[in-house]
This record gives C-alpha cells, sequence and structure tokens, in this order.
C-alpha cells in the first residue's frame, strides 16, 4: 500500500535528512494523519479478510487420503 502523497511520513526532510517541523503544523496535518491510518486498518482488515478466506477455502476442501 502506498501512502498519499500528502502524508506526514512521507514527507520530503531537509538536505540535511532532518524532519520539517513545517511539515507537522501543516493545516492538513490531522486530515493526513488520519488518511495513513485509515489506509493502514484498511490494508491489515484485507489481509485479514483474505486470511479468512484461505481458512474458509480450506475447511471446506474435500480431505484427500
Amino acid at each position: 500500500m502506498h501512502c498519499p502523497v500528502s502524508c506526514r511520513s512521507c514527507a520530503p526532510v531537509s538536505e540535511r535528512g532532518f524532519h520539517r517541523i513545517e511539515d507537522d503544523i501543516a493545516e492538513t496535518w490531522l486530515e493526513d494523519w488520519a488518511g495513513a491510518g485509515l489506509g493502514e486498518l484498511e490494508a491489515y482488515l484485507a489481509k485479514h479478510a483474505d486470511f479468512l478466506r484461505f481458512v474458509e477455502d480450506h475447511d471446506t476442501a474435500p480431505a484427500s487420503e
């Protein structure tokens, strides 16, 4: 999963490698933070759903002897 460009964790750093405080106090910081969190939650739930489908398919498959 790729973070949105406006995501704080993906924000560019200064040429010396430091995090820019301007990114933390931007007007959209809350939306960026919530969007990144929801993206991670959606990815987690998708993996969980894939696992549940795998388990259900495995349980319904006829056992071979």
